[in-house]
């Protein structure tokens, strides 16, 4: 089920333009402003996730994101349905992407998917 929300989660951000990817989430500077001003001049809304493949991110955006509220930082393998709906945005590294696309189509391509899923299921 994990699986498929992030699948239609992921798909819906990206149907409603609320889904961007970039390079990687390196920043020229710490300061808080120029990150507020970033995402504002690229009309983000007013609450993004960054999703990156590693937990050690960027210096400049870790510090100048830690002061931001509304913007969060986090490795693919915690992104999950609740963070990607709290936020509107959310923007992926390219890293990210590739990581993200790789897991899901394993999981989704299991050859044994019924079987595993088969267990949660009340038997009469």
């Amino acid at each position: 089920m994990r699986v498929l929300g992030l699948v239609s989660t992921l798909s819906i951000k990206l149907a409603q333009d609320d889904l961007h990817v970039v390079k990687d989430l390196e920043i020229p500077t710490e300061d808080p402003q120029y990150l507020r001003d970033l995402v504002a001049s690229r009309l983000w809304g007013p609450s993004v996730l960054f999703v990156d493949t590693t937990d050690v991110l960027p210096r400049n955006i870790s510090l100048s994101a830690e002061s931001i509220n509304h913007i969060n930082i986090m490795p693919t393998y915690g992104l999950n349905v609740y963070s990607m709906l709290k936020h509107n945005t959310v923007v992926l590294t390219e890293s990210a992407v590739r990581d993200i696309e790789r897991k899901l189509l394993e999981h989704l391509h299991r050859n044994d998917a019924r079987a595993q899923m088969s267990k949660f299921k009340y038997d009469k």
